[in-house]
């Protein structure tokens, strides 16, 4: 019996490059007549048309609604990062907010309601970013797209799936060395500029695959190392409180920021393929991949609500202050960070197939681990004297303005503040287990009879730990010099123009008007030394304590058992199945008095909570998963699909985690966020139904109409609370923001595709709108209440390309309107303004083994604007800048 282990999307790939359009014309049923007849090994996909021929060959013999994008070639996806393919899909978006694609969003289901999984399980991911919570999200700048080899998106789910996903299940596929030529090379060498950062930046990727001449022993070896001098600049208001000596909402700050980040990426992946019989096929695939993302960021910024009762000359726009003037007694300073960032993934999987007569037998097993966030981190606070402070803001147009009395490029204008820092690192960890057996039947229509169990258990935690240098015995053996090392920096640095602390002037090139553009550079490496070696002589020392809220750990452990019986008819496949699902979480966290300010000091005796306490809590339930997927063969070239479920996704771990958090102490009305521990998953019926019109051998029109009836959405809830402000010596009140289960809603839409091949020239064009809507009433005074998160209305994706046997070129846009992205970190509504992007790649063959490349991304320089619920309140305008890549790729 020959060895038949090929999942139906990734056959009709395969056999239409074997036997090109003729595959295409084939009835439907044939893909199932030509896997039982013929073995598959070598896969060749070459060029834009055969990897677009090859997507709509395996969306068209699939059960179930599924996009596909195929690598163009070895090591070739059609773009760089793996969620810009994806955002070419009817119905995805991604978002961009370092110019590079990172989480995505599937019919109107947000980021962390979508899964991604890499050859059918979950890869474990932790950010490098501070301000980011950990989610259920895939962060995609994690994984280089030249390890993948194709991608499945199914919007419509199978019982055989992992659930988890409201929206639709993302499933990356590696390359595989039994499926390869033996001794295969590939070789990418590559340059990129930006021109935020005017560097290039060099990337390499390398792949090596060796088979026996039996074809029963192969090894495939990838590496990559990428490098990115990231720069994002532009203007930022931190929050639109409203102020109850004005009735009106003020910007709290407004900032104009420079960040700065080396990213450097590495990555090794190893794939080792036996198969010493024509029933046994055995797989080991071992992931590492690292980023380092030390990161920096500077931000000059005006206090507006601290000094709400001195402006003058305000504008007023729907109940907001978007224009105005502080003449004199403003509060204005520099925020200097630093921070030592980076997020390492490694996996292992082991995957056993065996093929019997009358059965097959699948069984996975592996471990996922992932530890990342930010290791180290100073902030430094410089301000300028109140007598001499003035400035004036207006937030209206597309190009705000901000001016201020003071000269920021002067050093000698600014005073110490505070020096705050510490620790905020992560990990996620899964382990899983599956058995699955299909059992051939010929009972009716049903052709097979799949089922099978499932056990992860994963686990999420988070520390965070505060360093204060202010703190006691910070001067052991130096009491003479000063109370604290706090004191000893702020009596020697008492201006920005000592200690080398800043290295000359930067012109911020954001898209703002006035002298606030006009800033210092901060010295890292001085600041650095200082907080961390030492000072005149004297060595560097502060207190390190556990801040108490904000540490907690999620245990997940999930059984899954399914069952799936797959059939076929004179004109009609599909399948139905019943998937059971058993959730236990246990959330840990610290439970303590409010004696030491949420603190525990751990290398000295200062800060200790009279009570402390590790306090968990369990939150168990499950879930019964129904799905149906049916498609009808109108004629030779049309296709009539119909799909229903039931499908689940948990919440996020960082809102189910028993963490309470705040932002800065120093402002007028602060805020924070709480977690919720008993929140249990969202729940949502859904149907689709689709009509597939194939009328060319590589040219397809579609027409998709979705629903989903979503039983509880999160809402949120408030609540007052005090907390102790370090640097003002007292207690102020924090509003707090919570998660909650809430009244549920409805989504609906449609998807139209069309693509075609005209010669030479090719085309393909997409629109998607979404209408997503809520039970819950609108109330302005209940932040998120009435809203979905991750919507665009509409959502449209154009593209052409022209290739020949030497040159291949393509023109993309993608676009989406505005969308709500929940709540900021202070608790405001967050939302993305539309967002259009044009991209452009350019590739000539010089031989049939050696390809010069040319990419654009971002051609029109686009920006990033967010906005707090009403356009009039500007959140931020980020610039991201274009990025130009040029390489040569070889093949032996």
């Amino acid at each position: 019996m020959q060895h038949n282990k090929i999942n139906k999307c990734a056959l009709a790939v395969k056999l239409s490059l074997l036997v090109g359009s003729a595959a295409l014309t084939m009835p439907a049923f044939a893909a199932d007549q030509v896997e039982t007849t013929e073995q598959v090994e070598v896969i060749e996909i070459r060029g834009i048309r055969a990897s677009q021929e090859a997507n709509l060959n395996a969306k068209r013999y699939s059960n179930a609604v599924v996009d596909v994008v195929t690598a163009e070639d070895i090591g070739k996806f059609p773009d760089k990062n793996v969620a810009e393919s994806l955002s070419r899909i009817t119905g995805v978006g991604v978002s961009r907010e370092f110019g590079e694609g990172e989480k995505i969003t599937v019919r109107g289901a947000s980021s962390s309601t979508n899964r991604t999984l890499l050859n059918g399980q979950t890869v474990a991911t932790a950010d490098w970013f501070i301000l980011d919570n950990p989610g259920r999200s895939f962060n995609y700048t994690m994984l280089p797209s030249a390890l993948v080899s194709d991608l499945e998106v199914y919007k419509s789910p199978l019982a055989s799936i992992d659930e988890g996903s409201i929206g639709g299940t993302v499933i990356l596929r590696t390359r595989k060395p039994l499926s390869m030529d033996a001794n295969s090379v590939n070789i990418s060498l590559e340059g990129q500029y930006s021109e935020a950062s005017e560097k290039w930046d060099p990337q390499i990727s390398g792949l090596y695959s060796w088979k026996n001449d039996d074809d029963s022993f192969g090894i495939l070896v990838s590496a990559i190392k990428q490098d990115r001098k990231v720069v994002r600049e532009g203007v930022e208001v931190l929050g639109w409180p409203t102020n109850p000596d004005l009735d009106t909402k003020v910007p709290s700050h407004i900032g104009v920021p420079r960040f700065e980040q080396d990213r450097e990426r590495e990555t090794l992946f190893l794939s080792l393929q036996a198969r010493p019989n024509d029933n046994l096929d055995m797989v080991l695939n071992v992931l590492d991949s690292k980023v380092d993302a030390n990161n920096q960021n500077q931000n000059w910024l005006i206090f507006v609500n601290n000094n709400a009762a001195a402006l003058t000359n305000t504008v007023i726009e729907n109940g907001s202050i978007v224009a105005g003037e502080v003449a004199t007694g403003g509060t204005a300073a520099y925020n200097f960070i630093n921070r030592v960032s980076s997020t390492e993934t490694r996996s292992i999987d082991f995957d056993l197939t065996y093929s019997a007569e009358t059965f097959e037998l699948h069984t996975q097993v592996g471990h996922t681990k992932a530890k990342g966030g930010t290791y180290r981190e100073t902030s430094w606070e410089y301000g300028t004297p109140a007598d001499i402070t003035g400035y004036t803001f207006d937030l209206r147009g597309g190009k705000p303005s901000a001016s201020t009395t003071v000269d920021a490029s002067d050093p000698t204008q600014f005073r110490p503040g505070w020096i705050w820092g510490g620790e905020k690192p992560t990990t996620d960890e899964e382990t899983y287990g599956q058995l699955d057996f299909t059992i051939p039947v010929q009972k009716g229509a049903f052709s097979a009879v799949k089922t099978g169990v499932k056990y992860r258990t994963a686990e999420r935690t988070q520390d965070r730990i505060a360093y204060s240098w202010h703190g006691p015995q910070t001067m052991t053996g130096n009491e003479d010099v000063a109370g604290s090392y706090l004191d000893h920096i702020f009596a020697s640095c008492y201006d920005l123009a000592q200690c080398g602390l800043f290295s000359g002037t930067v012109n911020i090139d954001a898209v703002v008007n006035g002298n606030m553009t006009q800033q210092l550079a901060h010295n890292r490496a001085v600041m650095e030394q200082i907080a961390f070696e030492g000072l005149n002589g004297v060595p560097a020392d502060y207190a390190k304590s556990l801040n108490l809220p904000e540490i907690w750990s999620v245990e997940e452990n999930i059984l899954a058992l399914y069952v799936q019986g797959d059939f076929e008819g004179e004109g009609f496949r599909g399948n139905v199945g019943i998937r059971y699902v058993d959730t236990k979480q246990t959330s840990g966290g610290y439970e303590f008095s409010g004696d030491s300010w949420g603190l525990q000091t751990i290398d000295r005796e200062w800060l200790t909570p009279e009570y402390l306490a590790w306090v968990e809590t369990d939150n168990d339930y499950s879930e019964v998963l129904p799905s149906l997927n049916i498609a009808f063969d109108l004629s030779d070239d049309q296709i009539l699909r119909f799909g229903a479920a039931r499908v689940m996704a948990r919440q996020d771990w960082n809102n189910i985690s028993s963490s309470i958090t705040y932002g800065s102490l120093d402002v007028a009305q602060p805020t924070g966020s709480a977690s919720n521990p008993m929140l249990m998953p969202q729940i949502a019926d859904q149907f689709d139904i689709s009509w597939e019109w194939y009328f060319d051998a590589s040219a397809l029109f579609a027409v998709t109409y979705f629903h989903k009836d979503v039983k509880s959405y999160r809402s949120f809830s408030t609540f007052v609370d005090e907390r102790y402000w370090e640097e003002g010596e007292e207690w102020v009140d924090v509003t707090f923001t919570r998660p909650e289960n809430g009244p549920g809603g409805k989504t609906d839409g449609f998807e139209v595709s069309y693509q075609q091949a005209f010669g030479d020239f090719g085309v393909s064009a997409n629109y998607t709108y979404t209408n997503a809507k809520r039970d819950e009433t609108r109330d302005l005074t209940l932040p998120g209440s009435g809203l979905v998160e991750g919507t665009s209305r509409h959502m449209a994706n154009a593209s052409v390309y022209y290739e020949t046997d030497k040159i291949g070129a393509r023109l993309m846009y993608n676009y989406r309107t505005e969308w709500y992205k929940g709540l900021h970190y202070n608790g405001d509504e967050l939302w993305n303004d539309s967002y259009g992007q044009l991209d452009a790649s350019l590739s000539y063959n010089l031989t049939d083994n050696i390809t010069f490349s040319l990419e654009a991304v971002n051609l029109t320089n686009e920006e990033v604007v967010e906005y707090n619920t009403d356009k009039a309140r500007l959140f931020s305008i980020y610039e991201n800048g274009r990025r130009f890549v040029a390489g040569v790729r070889m093949n032996f």
